[in-house]
């Protein structure tokens, strides 16, 4: 009678995976195997995922403070922002056009100094909450136009050891002349908010005041330096940027958000792949342990083969049975592995809290990350790409184990039985 038939396979497959004999498939090897596809495809979806998040937080961040699209004025100086903006505003898919002034100063508090980058706002941004922070830590940002005061990032106000009510001095680099001769502009304000942007190299730098103040301290007169402009999608910006360059014609130069940023851009996409390259190595080492542990069941249960031979099981039906306890092996760490993934994302905030207690290590510093917290966005697209390359592993790393067991020669094997 000859065996064959996927009812025959499945049974095969179902006794050697479940049998709790010493020589049973479900050996030490086996277990291992699972294992490091689970521990390989685990940490591929969750570095990815932390990649992911560190760049879309990165992003969000510097698109808030920057703007998608920045207009800036020659020489420092655009005396035709009103019409400009207005101009702005009609074109389709932008969604907010804000004038600004910014310049480089140096604050001082009792004797400790520290450079920083003022930015100066119109007061409605105040009050509507358009001032890019994350989250206000002293103060009030609405009082900054109502008492001609600032609005602190917060790693300044640490370095000078000031709070939201105190004074700072703003020392501007130009130069005024006096009747003793050139001397630098300073001029003490009060402090009405500390805030928290989220981006460590904002948070020591940012200065916000109303733009009728900075205009006034910065001598521009009725004029602001930059205007920056918002998209409604972010992605458009390269299709949006000769619209937006024709529209301001020579009056300012347009420049993307994507110029300012070109190395970081590159950089991280560079890491991306470089880590995905790394991770699914890892992955391939493990599915290696999925061959040699096929090899060694071929090797363990050759009398088994020739008899199955003997009794009219096909090479093909053979080679399928040995295929199928790979993929089974594959597939369960595979399931695991995302399992694992799915566990340590969703709780990334505590055990980075844990690690961080148990090894005495500041594992996110925000002075080295930029950004303040650890963040994990699971791309899905990236996260299926991984499960169906450790799937396409797993099924190679069986194909040639499987065919040295469908072409044993069953005379040969029992011969010596």
């Amino acid at each position: 009678m000859a065996l064959g038939g996927q009812g025959f396979e499945t049974l095969v497959v179902r006794r050697y995976l479940t049998s709790r004999r010493r020589d049973g498939f479900i050996s030490l090897t086996a277990i291992l195997s699972v294992v490091a596809i689970a521990l390989g495809v685990a940490a591929l979806i969750v570095v990815m995922s932390v990649m992911n998040g560190f760049r879309a937080e990165l992003f969000d961040k510097i698109l808030g403070y920057h703007g998608h699209v920045l207009v800036q004025g020659y020489g420092g100086k655009l005396d035709t922002y009103r019409e400009v903006a207005d101009d702005l505003r009609q074109m389709p898919g932008v969604a907010r056009v804000t004038p600004f002034s910014e310049s480089q100063v140096m604050v001082t508090h009792n004797g400790e100094a520290w450079g920083a980058i003022v930015r100066g706002f119109p007061e409605d941004m105040f009050k509507q909450g358009g001032v890019a922070v994350k989250r206000v830590l002293d103060g009030s940002l609405e009082a900054a136009p109502e008492m001609g005061g600032i609005v602190l990032g917060y790693q300044i106000a640490r370095r000078l050891g000031v709070t939201a009510g105190d004074e700072i001095t703003i020392v501007s680099p130009k130069t005024v002349s006096t009747p003793f001769g050139s001397t630098l502009r300073f001029v003490a304000y009060p402090i009405a908010a500390v805030v928290e942007i989220g981006v460590y190299q904002f948070d020591e730098s940012f200065i916000g005041m109303p733009l009728t103040e900075a205009q006034r301290f910065f001598r521009l007169g009725d004029s602001v330096s930059n205007i920056e402009v918002f998209l409604d999608d972010p992605a458009r910006v390269d299709a949006a940027l000769p619209d937006l360059t024709s529209i301001v014609g020579r009056r300012a130069f347009v420049r993307s958000w994507k110029s300012f940023n070109q190395a970081l851009v590159g950089a991280l996409q560079t890491e991306r792949v470089a880590m995905f390259i790394v991770l699914t190595l890892i992955i391939l080492v493990a599915v290696f342990n999925i061959a040699s542990s096929l090899f060694m069941l071929v090797k363990d249960k050759a009398a088994d083969i020739a008899i199955l031979r003997t009794m009219g099981a096909s090479r093909g039906a053979i080679e399928r049975i040995f295929v199928t306890l790979g993929l089974c092996v594959g597939l369960l760490g595979i399931l695991f592995g995302c399992f694992l993934a799915w566990v340590f994302i969703a709780n990334i905030d505590a055990i980075k809290s844990a690690i961080e207690g148990l090894l005495g290590l500041n594992l996110w510093d925000p002075s080295v990350r930029f950004i303040t917290e650890m963040r994990a966005l699971v791309n899905w697209w990236e996260a299926g790409l991984t499960v169906a390359v450790a799937v396409i592993l797993s099924f190679f790393a069986t194909l040639i184990p499987a065919r040295r067991a469908a072409r044993l020669d069953p005379v040969e094997v029992l011969r010596y039985e």
